[in-house]
């Protein structure tokens, strides 16, 4: 699933540097998505490209599937969605490209949670799946968010990690554009706000070991009601 649409050869090793002759230069971390648009060939996380956006897997994800849309435009590249938006044709060209990966997201995501000898069950697996951008990014590079919602991974680490997916603060492409009075409610105090339990609506508040624990118990409940064969289903009506 999801392959680049060109191969991606193997790189070459560098030349081992010599630190003794050479200063050593530490990059904003901010500014890491913008080697995948330098080159997204040369790159094994990117999965796709043309001419408008690279999409890559995040390399730190949040749940089962998470993959990052990035525009190539130089401007856009730079704003915020809430300036970006504005400009129309790049909204087409991005809600174009995110129902694409929004798809190919689902279909991964079945693929993950289905077991490899039994049929996929028909359900609409684009529901578990969402789009969207952090009201406040944390990178520099424009990024939006293809991310199936339960919020299962090891490198779910901290309450911001959580409340940045699950709260408001994340806003669905679709709700696109914001006011000013929407977008400071969205983004204000975002990282206090209790944990809430996406399945059940259970309140953690700021008990993260807790909601972590919670959150397995979540998922294989979760991932038992998605891929209930649909005869199972049948027999319990």
């Amino acid at each position: 699933m999801m392959a680049a649409s060109k191969s991606l050869s193997p790189q070459k090793r560098a030349p081992r540097a010599n630190h003794s002759s050479q200063t050593v230069v530490h990059e904003d971390r901010r500014n890491g998505l913008g080697e995948y648009l330098r080159d997204p060939a040369k790159h094994p996380a990117v999965l796709d490209y043309n001419d408008d956006f690279v999409v890559i897997k995040d390399l730190y994800p949040k749940s089962t599937v998470h993959l990052l849309i990035l525009p190539r435009d130089p401007l856009k590249q730079h704003q915020h969605m809430s300036e970006a938006c504005y400009d129309d044709e790049f909204l087409s060209k991005l809600k174009i490209e995110a129902s694409k990966w929004k798809t190919l997201a689902a279909k991964e995501l079945a693929r993950k949670l289905c077991p490899p000898t039994e049929m996929i069950p028909k359900r609409d697996w684009e529901a578990e799946i969402k789009v969207g951008i952090h009201s406040v990014p944390s990178m520099n590079h424009l990024h939006i968010h293809v991310i199936s919602r339960d919020m299962h991974s090891s490198c779910l680490r901290q309450k911001k990690h959580y409340n940045s997916f699950t709260t408001s603060f994340f806003v669905d492409l679709q709700d696109f554009p914001l006011t000013e009075e929407e977008a400071e409610v969205r983004r204000k105090d975002w990282h206090k706000r209790d944990m809430i339990c996406w399945r059940c609506n259970r309140n953690f508040e700021n008990k993260f070991t807790a909601l972590k624990q919670h959150l397995d118990k979540e998922f294989e409940e979760w991932r038992a009601e998605l891929i209930k064969s649909v005869e199972e289903e049948r027999v319990a009506r």
